[in-house]
């Protein structure tokens, strides 16, 4: 026989729920739709983004830029124009592809290397980085626009979670993308770094050009900060039609799922399993919007997550 006290519960929160289902404060990406320039002698980068350009539009005479301020945009004024060029200095011959960074990019033209440093500061969990773009590649040339979020602890900086997109197709037309961020661990990231090639493979070739506008950060799924149970997160992936769910819990054995819809039916169990890495998959295909309870039972205790579930922008 079913338990009717927690049943009880669970239609309780639901009713909560359609009035206090909150979408968590979202993180802007600085200057993600590149309506503002920096403009220096001989080159421009968008603001609060970095270049190659910083360090090749000193090379005397030979100096090239490979990004721009472009009028083709998606909405707006401006959009970034990234140009994968191929720069012949004495002595020396390579190609560099058009990139841009929202943290610090530190180029070796000596030794053809760069890494990056910094990023933007963020405090929250987004699911997925969006924007619009278009690709016009030579010879097979790829493209990527990707995001890494880490955390700093103890002076030591983690990578907690990253995505990226690619394509090697032409796209003419301003398109829209979408990548889901994978986390591997629930803690909250404190910089976010986004980054944009007009080449991203080692055989790149000169005049592959990416247009980049209107980048943002979605956030899927709502949840109220307040809830006792914050030690749980559900992000929903639209793409694969699944809820990724952490759960801060010292040990993950023997833990039952079970998720309940507005009217209180229960929609989906699972369990008792194992989590690994403090993770679990639930399929959420064939369910319809609206607000859901998942209720995680684990060492005799039930904790609760209310969250939104929604498939449209």
């Amino acid at each position: 026989m079913k338990n009717l006290k927690f049943h009880i519960f669970i239609m309780v929160l639901v009713i909560a729920s359609m009035a206090s289902c909150l979408v968590s404060a979202q993180t802007p990406i600085p200057n993600g739709d590149f309506e503002s320039w920096v403009v220096h002698s001989n080159y421009s980068n968008p603001t609060y983004w970095d270049s190659p350009d910083s360090v090749l539009m000193t090379i005397p005479i030979f100096g090239q830029d490979v990004v721009f301020r472009s009028t083709d945009f998606y909405t707006g004024t401006y959009s970034a124009k990234l140009v994968t060029k191929n720069i012949a200095i004495p002595g020396a011959s390579f190609d560099c592809p058009g990139f841009i960074t929202l943290g610090k990019l530190h180029v070796d033209i000596s030794n053809q290397t760069y890494y990056v440093t910094g990023g933007a500061p963020i405090n929250d969990r987004p699911t997925h980085l969006m924007g619009y773009y278009k690709y016009q590649p030579v010879g097979g040339d790829s493209c990527a626009i990707g995001i890494l979020l880490y955390k700093t602890v103890s002076g030591k900086r983690d990578t907690l979670a990253g995505a990226y997109f690619s394509t090697t197709a032409t796209v003419n037309d301003w398109t829209h993308f979408s990548t889901f961020i994978i986390y591997d661990t629930i803690l909250t990231p404190d910089t976010m770094n986004i980054v944009a090639l007009s080449s991203a493979q080692t055989n790149m070739h000169p005049n592959s050009t990416l247009y980049v506008d209107d980048l943002y950060l979605d956030y899927t799924v709502g949840f109220d900060e307040k809830d006792a149970s914050a030690g749980i997160s559900v992000y929903q992936d639209k793409e694969t039609s699944r809820l990724i769910v952490f759960c801060e819990f010292p040990s993950a054995q023997d833990v039952v799922s079970r998720l309940y819809n507005i009217s209180g039916q229960e929609v989906y169990a699972q369990g008792p399993v194992s989590m690994a890495n403090g993770r679990m998959v639930i399929p959420c295909n064939g369910l319809s919007e609206g607000v859901y309870i998942l209720a995680v039972q684990h060492n005799g205790k039930t904790f609760t997550k209310k969250f939104l579930l929604g498939f449209n922008r």
